[in-house]
């Protein structure tokens, strides 16, 4: 995305959408998934994992020293096992507020939303259907980005698109292919079903509906995810009731979650900037419930040219295995 105001959503999506960028043409085999899935325990599974939301203004720097909050939110993802037609269900819904701080420029004082439902294939994690809603606040002398997205995978073979607030926008109608794919909306946790350790490589396919709609043509990116290291991640004394041990040093108390730091991004030279996923090492346990390599950090930054700007954080606060 060139212009200002795509940077801006570009910046706003880092929990829903993959980098806009020319895909690999080389073509590799897929790396195999889980068998079983890192978050199938019966054929009722459910998982619930929320979320806070911190945007960092970066353009004086990443470190903490020299980077400043200038947004807080919520991100969420729910799975479900066995619903519509047997097939798994994974919703997302995120919103940010961004403080009234001069340094929130455009954004100051306004509130985006984005929620997303895909349902797919529990084994072969082939997409079956998807729908997206993105609700924009209106910015000064900027168009409002704000859309609806929907794709029908294994029906009609069609997604839709449109942009909501924009005066006489018209619904925009793509194809989709006959084989079998995977959705952009599914992408963590594509990532979490595959192998993860602090030297593995992984990687696996997936469409981006909202880039096809910018290009006009289909846009299926190979993703690549990286194990870099592994360290300890201090969130929270909840995690206590999911199987993790405390460690007192020096009559303090915490519960540091063993992780394994990843990379992922598009596999292409002209890839742009990578999330990096910080995945538990150790499975979250209660009862007998067991779910594999949750993702406890997830953090990506926004880049103006070679420069830094934005910087978004996810950090696990909550998680639950029933309704």
């Amino acid at each position: 995305m060139k212009n200002s105001a795509k940077k801006l959503l570009c910046s706003m999506l880092a929990a829903a959408s993959a980098l806009s960028v020319v895909a690999c043409s080389q073509e590799v085999p897929e790396s195999s998934f889980d068998n079983p899935l890192p978050w199938h325990v019966s054929e009722a599974s459910y998982e619930k994992l929320d979320y806070s939301v911190a945007v960092y203004n970066t353009e004086k720097g990443v470190t903490d020293d020299k980077r400043v909050v200038i947004g807080d939110g919520t991100l969420s993802f729910t799975l479900e096992e066995g619903k519509q037609n047997g097939y798994t269900m994974l919703s997302m819904d995120f919103s940010v507020t961004y403080r009234k701080d001069d340094a929130a420029g455009i954004d100051k004082g306004l509130t985006d939303k984005i929620s997303s439902t895909v349902y797919f294939e529990p084994n072969s994690l082939n997409a079956s259907s998807m729908e997206k809603k993105v609700v924009l606040a209106d910015r000064e002398n900027r168009t409002n980005l704000s859309y609806n997205l929907s794709a029908d995978y294994f029906g009609t073979h069609k997604a839709t698109f449109l942009y909501t607030k924009q005066t006489g926008a018209k619904e925009k109608t793509h194809s989709l292919p006959r084989d079998a794919v995977r959705d952009n909306e599914m992408m963590f946790f594509l990532a979490r079903a595959q192998e993860i350790s602090k030297s593995s490589s992984t990687n696996f396919k997936m469409v981006n509906l909202y880039d096809t709609f910018l290009a006009g043509e289909l846009k299926e990116y190979r993703m690549v995810l990286n194990g870099t290291a592994e360290s300890k991640l201090d969130i929270g004394d909840f995690v206590k009731d999911f199987g993790i041990e405390a460690v007192t040093d020096e009559d303090k108390t915490t519960y540091p979650v063993t992780c394994v730091t990843t990379s992922l991004a598009i596999n292409d030279e002209k890839r742009g900037p990578s999330y990096t996923v910080m995945y538990a090492k150790d499975a979250f346990t209660q009862g007998e419930e067991a779910h594999k390599k949750i993702p406890v950090k997830i953090e990506y930054s926004s880049y103006n040219g070679a420069n830094p700007y934005r910087m978004t954080t996810y950090t696990l606060r909550a998680c639950s295995f029933t309704k």
